[in-house]
């Protein structure tokens, strides 16, 4: 088991701004548009883009999208946090 500072900043860690990263990354590789995603999760496709944004810092993501984007994109959820 890690030490107990080890285990703090891992709990501590934003990990939203790499799963985002990983959102967008991970449609790439499937050569997948921001429009044929948001129609298949039949999502905003405004929505979507701000997801995969670097700029936006208010947007979210919750867990039952990411199920889905781990879904469509045939990628385990921890993959979404590397």
């Amino acid at each position: 088991m890690k030490d107990k500072m080890q285990l703090q900043e891992l709990l501590n860690k934003d990990y939203m701004p790499t799963i985002y990263r990983n959102i967008k990354k991970y449609r790439k590789e499937k050569r997948l548009s921001l429009f044929e995603v948001s129609e298949i999760l039949d999502m905003s496709y405004d929505y979507l883009r701000r997801i995969e944004s670097a700029n936006d810092l208010v947007k979210t993501c919750s867990l039952k999208l990411l199920i889905k984007f781990s879904i469509l994109y045939e990628k385990s959820l921890d993959e979404f946090l590397i």
